[in-house]
């Protein structure tokens, strides 16, 4: 890839164990290096349940950064001045599945199916169903999403109890079963007042719902065992990128219904995805503990970074920049909670092993050699089941007579057995 001017992109990562970092990335990749990556938060403070599970947009400007953790709590980072204002959702069980602000409202859904619309002068609850997944239109901010497992897409507007929009699942399959239903990740996407609404699903499906139209899908585009993961916009109207469990990354095309391009390089589930509208790049973080960025009309991998946890999501700011704060920059390597292993210092290693007794090698067993003068006893030959043989007897006549003997004995044993048998049975003296 050939770009004339080096520019710089701001990219924000969030991990399972907590972790929240900020990497400068270049498009001139021969000034991309650990020391563009900053650690926002202390790592050596981060609990287990403390697992980022959504990163969102607070403002247009995007100087802010509404910041959802497992344990329920909703942080804003201000990108200039840091963590300001902490909020609780304990309203509902369950961890925040979704983020996103209304004027001076502030939106966020726990995985139980509670959305609550907090306002300086009074609180709202929606119960919408369980959900995986709640965002808001980015042009309507009075409209959002929600979906989950058996959980269609919903379009809600704030202010009112009900949805405004219920999408009706596909007719049965040939063998007239039910299709499963599983909204893993939506988009409602920009420039159409949140009336078009994309999903994807865990059973391998990406739909769009126009709610002018009709209640079911208006496009169904299938992935045969693959799960799709997440969801985001991509740079062509009616296209959007899908990520999916086994690491495969897909352009769809919408207008086409069908799949347009992949982009290759990830080993482990994709988790979030993110572009750079500008130098038309596509970022995206998955569990192999990588941030990748591919360049869209080549589709080749021009950035990877290992950033020593699982991600969670990603976040790339293109309205304003913001400043490495580290002097040095370098990160710091953290770890996970899950796989932590107790290393040991290179100096008592060292001691440890120079007072280690040496083993010598255990010697062979020779194996004994039987002297050629001792002569070994010859094998006794049992005797055969008909009485004798040719080794007892000195008359070989003799041996056949008596060989030729024992076989009449035997044959007639066999013989009587088969009369006898014959009586005894049923069908025989019936």
């Amino acid at each position: 890839m050939l770009i004339a001017e080096d520019k710089e992109v701001d990219i924000f990562v969030a991990s399972r164990i907590g972790s929240f970092k900020h990497i400068k990335y270049h498009t001139d990749t021969s000034k991309n290096s650990k020391k563009n990556i900053e650690n926002l938060v202390n790592i050596k403070t981060l609990q287990k349940d403390e697992c980022i599970t959504r990163l969102e947009w607070g403002n247009a400007d995007q100087t802010e950064i509404l910041v959802g953790r497992k344990n329920q709590q909703i942080q804003i980072y201000n990108t200039l001045q840091g963590f300001t204002k902490s909020y609780t959702a304990d309203f509902a069980p369950g961890h925040v599945v979704g983020l996103g602000r209304s004027k001076r409202k502030l939106l966020a859904a726990v995985s139980s199916g509670v959305v609550k619309v907090w306002s300086k002068k009074a609180e709202e609850l929606v119960n919408v169903g369980k959900v995986d997944r709640m965002r808001v239109s980015p042009d309507e901010d009075t409209v959002f999403a929600t979906g989950g497992e058996e959980n269609d897409l919903k379009l809600w507007r704030i202010g009112e109890p009900s949805p405004t929009f219920v999408a009706k699942n596909l007719a049965h399959d040939w063998l007239q079963l039910r299709r499963p239903v599983w909204v893993s990740d939506l988009l409602l996407l920009s420039g159409e007042g949140g009336r078009l609404a994309a999903v994807c699903s865990r059973h391998g499906y990406v739909r769009l719902y126009d709610s002018r139209a009709q209640r079911r899908p208006v496009i169904n585009v299938d992935f045969e065992n693959m799960a799709a993961t997440c969801i985001a916009s991509s740079f062509d109207e009616r296209q959007v990128l899908v990520g999916f469990g086994r690491g495969q990354l897909h352009q769809v095309d919408l207008r086409k219904g069908k799949p347009d391009k992949g982009y290759k390089g990830s080993a482990g589930a994709i988790t979030d995805i993110a572009i750079v509208r500008d130098s038309r790049l596509v970022v995206s973080c998955s569990l192999d503990r990588q941030l990748r960025v591919h360049e869209y009309g080549s589709k080749e991998l021009v950035y990877k970074q290992y950033l020593t946890s699982k991600l969670s999501c990603v976040l790339v700011q293109e309205a304003s920049s913001t400043p490495l704060t580290r002097k040095d920059g370098e990160v710091k390597e953290e770890e996970d909670p899950e796989d932590v292993k107790v290393e040991t210092d290179a100096d008592d290693l060292d001691t440890l092993f120079e007072n280690m007794e040496p083993v010598g090698e255990k010697p062979k067993k020779q194996k004994q050699q039987v002297p050629e003068e001792i002569d070994l006893p010859a094998k006794k030959i049992r005797p055969s089941s008909g009485g004798c043989t040719d080794a007892d007897l000195a008359d070989p006549d003799d041996a056949i007579k008596k060989l030729l003997r024992s076989t009449e004995k035997l044959k007639k044993k066999r013989e009587q057995k088969k009369r006898e048998k014959k009586a005894k049975s049923v069908f025989h003296n019936a």
